[in-house]
């Protein structure tokens, strides 16, 4: 398989970065607090968190590979970026380029 085009393969590895980051910062808050009786994580806080970075992680696959279905997830998971606007005006302007559209078309 090829690698996709360098403005695809930005938004894929942000949205990669930001799955990954969620992951070690759930790890972190675990190994921190875990002997801690006044903090308590319950399977449900896990089971959040997790599943946030799992939908990072598979925008970032499917993004990555030009799958259906990224485009629509690459842009909800997007608008946590839109808070920033100077990182995420960037990331948004290429998820609007022909270029990343074309790579995210059906085959």
């Amino acid at each position: 398989m090829r690698r996709p085009p360098p403005c695809v393969a930005l938004v894929a590895r942000t949205h990669g970065a930001v799955g990954l980051s969620i992951l070690i910062a759930i790890g972190l808050a675990h190994a921190l607090t875990r002997n801690l009786p006044m903090v308590a994580w319950g399977g449900r806080t896990y089971a959040i968190t997790g599943g946030l970075a799992g939908v990072y992680l598979l925008a970032s696959a499917l993004i990555w590979f030009g799958a259906p279905g990224g485009r629509l997830l690459s842009r909800i998971c997007g608008l946590l970026y839109l808070s920033r606007p100077r990182f995420g005006s960037p990331l948004w302007e290429i998820m609007d380029s022909a270029e990343f559209q074309k790579h995210c078309q059906r085959r």
